[in-house]
Parts: C-alpha cells; structure tokens; sequence
C-alpha cells in the first residue's frame, strides 16, 4: 500500500508499533530521577510549509518554534536544540545565515540553545530539528492523562493560521497571510503555568483541533463534547470564510498550523486554573468536557457527530485542496 494510501498517522502507528504496543507524546520521556529529560524532532520542508522563500528569519523563527511546541505541549522546559539542513547549492548564504539567525534568536527566547546539527547539499528546501527539554515528573503532562468528564480548553483563538494560508494562496494579502501562517508562537510559558495550575492532558494543536480529538479517541478510547460557540474563532476567519466558500468553524477546527495548546482540567481544579490564567495574562477558552462516547459538536440546537480530522500528511483528503 502507498503512502499516501495510509495518511501520516497510520504510518508512524505501524513503523513504530513493530516492536511494542505504542500511543503517542508530543516528546519521548526518559527517566531521570526527579525529572524527565524531553526530546522530540520535527522537520518542516519548502514543499509542505513555506509557501514562500521571501522572508528567511521568519522561517527560521517557525522552524524553532515547531520543535518548542512539542516541549510545550508536555509543559517542559526547553533547554537546546540540533539543527540540520538540506539545501540546494545554489542558495545565497545570506539566506542560510538568515533562517539560521532566526532559530537561535527565537530559541535564546524560551532559554534555549543550539546545541549543533549538521548541513547537506540537495534538492529544495528541509530544515530538521531535534530538540531537548526537562520537567520534574509531577508538572510533566501526558496524553495518558486524559480521563472522562473532564473540562476540555484552549489557549488564545484558533484559524489565525489558516486564515493566513487562505490570504496567501488566494492573493488576498501575500505579506499578511505569510505573516500568519508562519508567525506561529510555541505555548512554552502558558503550558507551564496551566501545568502547575492543574492541566492534565495537553496537547498541541498542529495539525488542528479535529485531528487532536481524532487520536484521542482512537489511541485512548476518550471523546470529546464541544461546544460551538465556545470556541475563540481568530477574527480573520470571517475574512478568509468569504475567500475560500469554507466556513469559519471548518477554517478553526479542521485545517492546522495554529500550535495552540489543547488541555484538560479536573473539575475540582477548574476554578484555579481559570484564576491563575486570568492573573497570568493566559487568554484560553473552555470549550466542552471530555466522556466515554463519540466526538460531538453542539451546533446550538442539537449534537452532532464530528467528521473532520485536520491536518495529514500524505493524505488525500485535505481541506487545504478545497482552497
């Protein structure tokens, strides 16, 4: 069977599973002692998610910020990262120098370094991080941690980076949607603080809140009942619903690229983390609760079953292709 056949996640289950049972993190946790050390990798290529080479810091800075968002969505604490890239000969150095400069400055921000990497000669455009991080055992969050009835939230709005793929792709505004899609910022600070506040389960919403309830039902059996209305939908979604013909629902929840933080609260702990965030600064929403059945979206008449699954590659089945 192709890849293409099977979709990314399907993939990596049974390339992974060969050897043992497994359910995904965002990072693997190895034991050490009071705390675990955190290490994920992601790779972002020209042909899936730089629509333009116009603005190289830029890229470097969504580079970065794509491997902090795996550290953040098990509320670590980012400590450095390797960096590799192919790259055509070609390529002016400025430009290497460029997308480079904006790794390490967005890294310097969340307390973090380069730690070293590697560059190979080759056709298009890929940048491959490994990155490391730390938690004390107690504030690291898991996916396992997810149980029924609890409260589901969300940090900031989402569709912001969808809107932006839409204002690019259409020529409504390149320089702004470009801006928005690859000026994504990793939740590094707000995990920690919701962590400590009592989060449970957290997760990453890169490939958007459909495909995140989507694993979740499937690697823990646990379903999500979202409110409609709740949902903080980006302000430019309405813009990029008229573009496109989708609606600003589908542009929020089914697309991807946003990065936000997805989590559960216990209810018991509802009421403090609400408090903490609101004295932090932290702008999230409350969007539904967790429970044993099916994924549902209340549309404010009726609940309806959730068909969507986001974001994935090697899939046929995109609602970017619909743009």
């Amino acid at each position: 069977m192709k890849l293409n056949e099977l979709g990314e996640r399907k993939i990596i289950r049974q390339t992974l599973s060969q050897n043992r049972p497994w359910k995904p993190d965002d990072c693997y946790a190895m034991d050490n002692g009071e705390e675990y050390i955190l290490i994920s990798s992601d790779i972002i290529s020209r042909e899936s998610h730089i629509p333009t080479m116009q603005y190289p810091e830029l890229i470097g800075r969504f580079a970065a910020n794509v491997n902090l968002s795996d550290i953040a969505a098990m509320a670590g604490i980012p400590e450095g990262m390797t960096v590799s890239y192919v790259v055509g000969g070609d390529t002016e150095d400025s430009f290497l120098g460029a997308v480079h400069r904006g790794i390490t400055e967005e890294l310097k921000k969340n307390g973090a370094d380069i730690f070293g990497g590697d560059t190979k000669e080759g056709q298009g455009f890929v940048i491959g991080g490994t990155i490391l991080g730390k938690q004390k055992k107690e504030l690291t969050r898991f996916r396992s941690q997810i149980k029924p009835r609890q409260i589901i939230g969300h940090t900031n709005t989402l569709g912001k980076a969808a809107s932006g793929y839409i204002f690019h792709k259409s020529g409504y505004s390149k320089e702004e949607g470009i801006r928005m899609l690859l000026g994504i910022q990793a939740r590094v600070h707000e995990a920690s603080i919701l962590s400590k506040a009592g989060a449970r389960f957290m997760m990453d919403m890169s490939d958007g809140l459909y495909s995140c309830i989507s694993q979740m039902k499937e690697d823990y059996g646990i379903g999500f009942k979202i409110v409609h209305d709740e949902i903080n939908i980006d302000r430019h979604a309405d813009k990029a619903s008229l573009i496109s013909g989708l609606s600003p629902l589908e542009i929020a929840t089914n697309f991807g690229g946003d990065y936000e933080l997805l989590f559960t609260v216990d209810s018991e702990n509802y009421e403090k983390l609400s408090e903490t965030a609101d004295s932090e600064g932290i702008d999230i929403s409350f969007i539904g609760e967790t429970w044993e059945g099916e994924n549902l979206l209340y549309d404010g008449q009726q609940w309806i079953g959730i068909s969507g699954k986001g974001w994935e590659h090697f899939s046929k089945n995109l609602l970017a292709s619909r743009v």
